[in-house]
């Protein structure tokens, strides 16, 4: 990798760097006119299914939570109480992150092979909002062949538009994402997505620095899923999890009524992490 100069793309959805070969003007000219004429036959496509993929409502048996946790109410963070831990503490809302598996962290890239990735990370900035619950941005990087590249997730701060014929209409878009009740313990798990796909953040520890100031640092998971691959683009008007069928879905039961710590429904475990600095990544 040495020699190599290193170049970063943080561009929201993109988790690789595309790099066309050079064509002639005059190639260009015929690549832009027949680039023309297909963007016109799927903007045509796209008019019949995306609406009628946005207005599929599907059928739904859970209670929405609109305010307050399952049982009406939703813990605090905890200042940090949890068990020690073998990560140590960064002091930042940036930290290493270990991969599955090699194989499990190509598929969720999928846009292209990878050769001999590393220096993983994941950054988790978080905002404390209405209800006890967080909007905000995950991200996860790893340098490959001198190339460093970035995937950005987000779960924005406003709330579903209110449109005749969908569903949770007015709800906040970062809705399911709060520290709640599992077992003994207070755990966090959150929706964030890009443009490939969905991933859910999961706390399940969170340990007591011993300073008396209750920062103390969280360790904890991410798992993923790809969108299937559609010539149909995703409702603007609502994130996957609120999208009940097609390739867009990625409700998982697990997040939504906090009956379980880890998701299933299609969701993969990507990795995990430790040292994660609670008061820098959950302001």
């Amino acid at each position: 990798m040495a020699g190599l100069a290193q170049a970063s793309q943080q561009s929201l959805g993109e988790r690789s760097i595309n790099q066309p070969d050079l064509l002639s003007e005059a190639d260009m000219k015929t690549f832009n006119s027949k680039l023309i004429f297909l963007l016109a036959a799927f903007s045509l496509m796209g008019v019949g299914c995306g609406k009628s993929n946005q207005f599929q409502t599907g059928s739904n048996t859970n209670t929405p939570v609109v305010d307050g946790g399952v049982d009406g109410s939703v813990p605090t963070s905890p200042d940090g109480s949890g068990s020690s831990s073998s990560g140590s503490t960064s002091g930042s809302n940036t930290v290493d992150f270990v991969p599955t598996s090699f194989t499990e962290f190509s598929n969720y890239v999928a846009s292209h092979p990878l050769n001999n990735p590393s220096n993983y990370k994941l950054t988790v900035d978080l905002q404390k909002l209405e209800s006890g619950r967080y909007a905000g941005s995950v991200k996860i990087s790893y340098v490959d062949t001198g190339y460093q590249y970035q995937g950005v997730f987000e779960s924005g701060s406003g709330t579903n538009q209110k449109l005749s014929g969908l569903q949770d209409n007015n709800m906040l878009e970062y809705n399911y994402n709060y520290w709640f009740k599992y077992g003994s313990k207070t755990v966090f798990s959150a929706y964030f997505q890009d443009a490939q796909g969905a991933i859910v953040l999961i706390v399940d520890n969170v340990v007591n620095q011993g300073d008396g100031q209750g920062g103390g640092y969280v360790t904890g998971s991410v798992y993923y899923k790809n969108f299937a691959q559609s010539y149909v683009q995703q409702s603007p008007y609502r994130k996957c999890w609120y999208i009940r069928s097609g390739p867009y879905n990625c409700r998982a039961s697990a997040v939504i009524d906090k009956t379980s710590l880890y998701p299933a429904d299609g969701f993969k475990k990507l990795g995990t992490f430790s040292g994660l600095a609670k008061s820098a990544a959950f302001k």
